[in-house]
């Protein structure tokens, strides 16, 4: 007998999941919660996804390709140094604020209580990696180039990820919009801090022509 019809838009489904989970947390979200916000009984979930946990898991995997659409795919194919880090971070100001956001769901997920699953832990560690990576090819294209000041790149660009970790962090403790700006801007002069100083050449003066 074939099976029963989907009824539901299955992108459109995955997208309000992450929103809720982004939002409230994986364990604060209760199956009626899932059946509130999406329109769809317990049965129609569990029928097209298999569990809570398979649902995220799905939910994770849009969410990443929309992470990398927005954030990582222009930081790795910028070709730029450092004002593509710069804009990096100011993307990302806006991608874990925008809408009630609190933080990247990613970090929320690795922070959140008991979340620590095989999975999560995976996704996490690639993702910190991808982050680290992504910065310090910028970072090292910006010495190769003479835009910035020699310098351990992978030490810098450690830094710089500890430095997108605290910022999803205040986000999610619920940091205000001028605290934010007030992060961006110590970041913006984190890495101006490693830009080259070009030496103007000195003018002549003083002598005639005759």
């Amino acid at each position: 007998m074939p099976g029963r019809p989907r009824n539901f838009d299955t992108r459109a489904v995955l997208d309000s999941t992450l929103e809720l989970f982004w939002k409230r947390g994986y364990y604060a979200t209760t199956t009626r919660d899932l059946e509130k916000a999406l329109g769809l009984s317990q049965s129609s979930l569990y029928n097209e996804f298999g569990s809570k946990q398979a649902l995220l898991d799905a939910a994770l995997d849009r969410y990443e390709g929309l992470t990398t659409e927005a954030l990582l795919a222009p930081l790795e194919g910028s070709g730029h140094g450092l004002a593509a880090v710069e804009t990096f971070f100011t993307d990302l100001a806006h991608w874990v604020t925008h809408d009630g956001r609190r933080g990247c769901m990613l970090i929320n997920m690795m922070a959140e209580d008991g979340a620590a699953t095989a999975s999560i832990k995976r996704r996490t560690r690639g993702y910190r990696k991808r982050v680290k990576e992504a910065l310090k090819n910028c970072l090292q294209r910006a010495v190769d180039s003479g835009e910035a000041l020699g310098g351990d790149a992978d030490e810098r660009a450690n830094l710089l990820l500890g430095l997108v970790l605290g910022f999803n962090i205040a986000a999610r403790g619920g940091a205000s919009r001028a605290e934010l700006d007030g992060l961006l801007g110590a970041v913006n002069t984190q890495v101006a801090s490693w830009r080259r100083t070009l030496t103007p050449a000195p003018s002549p003066g003083g002598e005639g022509l005759g």
